[in-house]
């Protein structure tokens, strides 16, 4: 049952993104890749994750292209993190000048990691590190253009809870 679950909130994330990012010149799609280690050098191989079980690793690729005619500037792509899962800390990667920052509070403020926190200890606020649980969205930068007919792919993992 917790496997159905997790799967269906992953299909969900999933189709609501790809649903969203038809509309205008940004176009792009969302896939989601469980990884498989090959060997004990580090190797990787990657299939569907239509079928999961907790502590699987999934990576998600999010590709977008320009399919207007002119030039797109400082584009911002935000992902939120499957429910049921958790992010792997540096594991967004930051293609072509982009720039990953995390949000802990449902999309609301996003900054680079370590994201700190207010914490109450010992009856005092003090700064902490989030944790990767915490992680709701991942959001990238783009600074540089993104000029027509051009693609641009972000990747994250996260483990199934």
């Amino acid at each position: 049952m917790r496997r159905a679950v997790t799967m269906l909130a992953v299909l969900i994330v999933l189709f609501v993104a790809s649903a969203a990012l038809g509309a205008g010149p940004l176009t792009g799609s969302i896939e989601a890749w469980k990884v498989i280690p090959t060997a004990n050098n580090g190797e990787e191989s990657f299939v569907s994750a239509d079928k999961v079980i907790p502590q699987d690793v999934i990576e998600y690729r999010l590709t977008y292209a320009n399919r207007g005619e002119s030039a797109l500037h400082r584009i911002s792509i935000v992902d939120p993190v499957p429910a049921g899962t958790r992010y792997v800390v540096r594991t967004a990667t930051q293609p072509g000048g982009a720039v990953a920052t995390f949000s802990v509070d449902n999309g609301t403020t996003f900054h680079a990691w370590p994201v700190r926190i207010k914490q109450m200890e010992n009856g005092r606020e003090v700064w902490v590190d989030a944790t990767p649980d915490m992680v709701t969205h991942i959001r990238w930068t783009i600074d540089n253009e993104l000029k027509p007919a051009e693609r641009i792919t972000f990747a994250y993992r996260a483990v199934v809870r």
